[in-house]
This record gives structure tokens, sequence and C-alpha cells, in this order.
């Protein structure tokens, strides 16, 4: 069988006829990978002097802060927990507040809970209510946004990210507002589905005075890092990245594409961010004073905490990791 295949050869650059008989597979194959070579050239003609008009942040290079302990007198922190259909995880999760190495009345606890289908509500409300005295103060939002995304397995489809995500950065923001009627001057998130935080890991983190930073958040086991949210970026998203990878206005590349994840064994203390993650957040309040919000809108193609980062940053805030401050996961 003869097969006519139309070549045009100033789109591919291929040096061969504009048509070829082509007679036998290999040569077929071969036509194929000519293609692919002459795309794989094009695109990386067009990377070599990329454009960059939808994401126009410069990602600048914030100085690395230095670590100095803690006096007596240690700042007061309000830690913010979104939780959802949480009930059975509360116990582990008040328990590793209470083992926290850190004075309980200079911690104010705010938790928001919304949507849950079982009593996290009442659990919650409970377990607030043993804990008001000892605790600097204590405080149970509802917000209910009416969103339901399945399984937890399912909630990683690209195709649900931007609302899934805008209703967390709804219940971020929310707790923000609480967070500033406190005397605090640090905000923490912490995920209420933690398995285990070393007790002194807010004083670690505390220690820094860093605008924004977190704790490295692993699996189960330890055996990686449990997000992905949390990277530094090798290179800016430029207009030919955008238009392979964005999706619902979000940007949304596979993983570690010109993205640099800290490692659980990294050799340094402390790395630095251009996106952050939730798990274990810690906020210095003149940067939500600033203005600094968790976006609900895609926020230079980013959204809730990659967005937080980006807009700290264009305020001029750095975000920050230790890298060998190991918080676990419970899924």
């Amino acid at each position: 069988m003869i097969i006519a295949i139309s070549l045009c050869p100033h789109l591919w650059k291929i040096t061969c006829p504009s048509t070829h008989s082509i007679s036998t597979p290999e040569q077929i194959m071969g036509i194929l990978q000519d293609i692919r070579e002459a795309w794989k050239k094009r695109r990386c003609m067009r990377e070599r002097a990329p454009t960059f008009t939808r994401f126009t942040h410069t990602l600048p290079e914030f100085p690395l802060p230095q670590s100095t302990p803690l006096g007596p007198d240690v700042p007061h922190v309000a830690i913010l927990t979104p939780c959802k259909n949480a009930s059975g995880m509360l116990d582990q999760y008040f328990a590793l507040l209470d083992g926290l190495d850190y004075p309980k009345d200079r911690i104010h606890l705010h938790l928001l809970e919304g949507d849950s289908t079982d009593d996290t509500f009442t659990r919650a409300q409970d377990a607030l209510r043993q804990r008001q005295d000892v605790y600097g103060s204590v405080d149970l939002q509802k917000l209910d946004l009416g969103h339901e995304f399945g399984a937890r397995a399912d909630r990683a489809r690209l195709s649900i990210q931007r609302q899934r995500r805008a209703g967390i950065a709804t219940c971020r923001n929310h707790l923000l507002k609480s967070y500033l009627d406190t005397p605090a001057e640090f905000a923490l998130f912490i995920d209420v589905d933690l398995m285990d935080i070393p007790a002194d890991a807010l004083r670690r983190c505390l220690s820094f005075n860093a605008p924004v930073m977190m704790a490295n958040c692993l699996v189960p086991d330890g055996s990686r890092s449990f997000g992905l949210n949390a990277f530094l970026y090798t290179r800016p998203v430029s207009d030919l990245c955008a238009e392979y990878y964005v999706s619902d206005d979000i940007y949304q590349p596979p993983m570690g594409f010109f993205r640099h994840y800290p490692a659980p064994d990294s050799p340094h203390e402390i790395e630095p961010l251009h996106s952050v993650g939730g798990t274990f957040l810690l906020v210095r309040r003149d940067v939500v004073e600033a203005g600094a919000i968790f976006p609900e809108e895609p926020y230079q193609l980013h959204i809730e905490t990659e967005g937080f980062a980006l807009m700290a940053s264009d305020l001029g805030f750095g975000s920050f990791m230790l890298p060998q401050l190991h918080v676990r996961h419970g899924h």
C-alpha cells in the first residue's frame, strides 16, 4: 500500500520534498520523528527569548533571615485552623497543640468549621470550652460555602482546583480577619489532619522572625514532602509555559516543571520560597496589615497559598521554609 503525506516545509523546517511516497512503517516513523524534532527546536527557540505578559512577577530574592533565640517575653500567636468533617481528627489535633513547648496563655485558638456532615462543630466547641481557661483566648466560627468535591482522592483533579482552592482561600481569609482582632503578633495556620508536630516547632519558626515561614510537611511515613504548593521557581512563568499549562486561569504545570521543592533531607537550615503551603504556615502580622490575603481569584496565575506568597512578595515580604523541621500529615 502506498501512503502519500504532504508536508509544508516552511512550517516544519524539514529538509525533504513536500510530497513523499511512503511504503514502510519505518519511513512513516521517521517522518513523525522529524516532525517531533522540528517542534522541539521551535519551542526551544521561543524559550530562549520568552515573553512575560501574563505572569509579570519578578521573583525577587530576599535575604535569608537569621535565627535568634527567643527571650522570656515570647510573642502572642494566633493558631488558625479551617476544618470540615474532622470529628475523628480533633483529639489528635488538640493533643498536638497541647504538646507545643510554648506558654499557652500566649496562644489564641481560632477554628472555622463549615459544610461538615458530621459532629465536627459540636466536638470542636466542647474541646475549646475545656481549654478556654488555659489558652489566651479561644474562638469557633461557622462558615458554610456549600462546596462538595467528593472523596479526598478526587480532589487533585485539575478541573476543580479553582473552585476548591477558592473556597479554602475564603476560609483562610475569614480566619485572618478574626486574627486581627487579637493581640497576636503572628498567625499560625495548622491543618487539622496533621499527625505529628515537634514540640519545639513553633519556637523554631518564631526564632527567625521571618515575614512568612513554614515547616516541611511530609507524608505519614516521612519519605517525601506531602504537598506541592511549597516551591522555588527556577525561572519565571513564560507565556509559552502559560499557553500549555494554564487551566481556569491557574498555572498548573507538571510536578517539578521549573520548580524546586525543598527536600526532607536538605542540608540547608532555611530555604527561600516563591510559593507556600498551608499545613504549618507562620505569618507575621505586618504582612497581613500590609494587605496580603489568600487570593480567591487568580493572582499572577496562582491562587490561595501560592497566590498569598506572590502577593506578599509584591508587598516586599519574603517567604521561607525550614526544610529540616518536619511535620507529618495524616493522609
